[in-house]
């Protein structure tokens, strides 16, 4: 059977949909916005003449995540964003995603993601801010890495302990991080803000076509285990198969 041919945006028209996306999102979950959430994608240049866009908020102080109509954080979000070539999909080299407390403007967490780490940071991962004196002390004493040596070698010459903000928890890696969504919807929950009244089916539509996106990116790397999980349950491969439905827990793919 044929594969059905590729076509694909250019990249300043995926880029724009993007933003788009994103603009959608905020809008359906927190409410209209004449002046909108999203700032215009800005193009960059990438090595061996490729471009890219840069897509972040029309907000330097970041998205106002209020309650009880005071606004109590901000959400702040950057995506470096290209395509390998012509005819390949969008991907996001390079993320942020922060929520801060306002009006200080501190910053409570941020979820970073580099496709290219060189280093032992993970590529998708949290920071938290944070004190804990535990975690202070393991830091400065133990371990050979490169992050050890260089925590203590900071200590020695600048007097500057390493803090809990330091450490980088892993979060899924390339295919399986949270996305915006998930980030948002934990801001609704943990800190109550204020949000329209069909935010949640809004919301789970939105995540549902990320974690999609996310999935088909893996079955495309992966296809000899798409073929194994589909033939070990006995699919026909000779027509497209149904999706299976549950009724005993959530869907997967907008499950929080």
């Amino acid at each position: 059977m044929a594969g059905r041919p590729l076509t694909t945006p250019d990249v300043g028209q995926q880029a724009t949909d993007f933003a788009q996306r994103i603009e959608t999102l905020l809008q359906n979950v927190l409410g209209g916005n004449d002046d909108g959430y999203v700032a215009e994608p800005e193009g960059m240049s990438l090595r061996a003449g490729r471009t890219g866009y840069r897509i972040t908020q029309r907000d330097a102080r970041g998205v106002s995540l209020n309650s009880d109509g005071e606004k109590v954080a901000g959400l702040s979000f950057r995506f470096h964003c290209s395509c390998r070539n012509e005819n390949s999909w969008l991907q996001i080299d390079k993320s942020v995603i922060m929520v801060t407390a306002e009006p200080e403007h501190v910053p409570l967490f941020h979820y970073d993601y580099n496709r290219g780490r060189t280093s032992e940071t993970p590529g998708a991962h949290v920071n938290i801010f944070g004190s804990n004196d535990a975690a202070t002390r393991i830091m400065l004493s133990c371990g050979k890495g490169l992050r050890s040596k260089s925590r203590r070698r900071k200590y020695i010459n600048d007097g500057a302990f390493p803090t809990f903000s330091t450490l980088h928890f892993p979060v899924g890696g390339d295919r399986f991080r949270p996305g915006l969504e998930d980030v948002l919807q934990m801001t609704v929950y943990e800190f109550h803000i204020d949000v329209t009244d069909d935010w949640e089916k809004h919301l789970n539509q939105s995540r549902a076509e990320y974690r999609e996106r996310q999935l088909k990116a893996l079955v495309r790397e992966y296809p000899d285990l798409a073929w194994d999980a589909l033939t070990e349950s006995g699919a026909d491969l000779a027509e497209r198969p149904e999706r299976p439905h549950r009724s005993d827990r959530p869907e997967v793919l907008v499950k929080y």
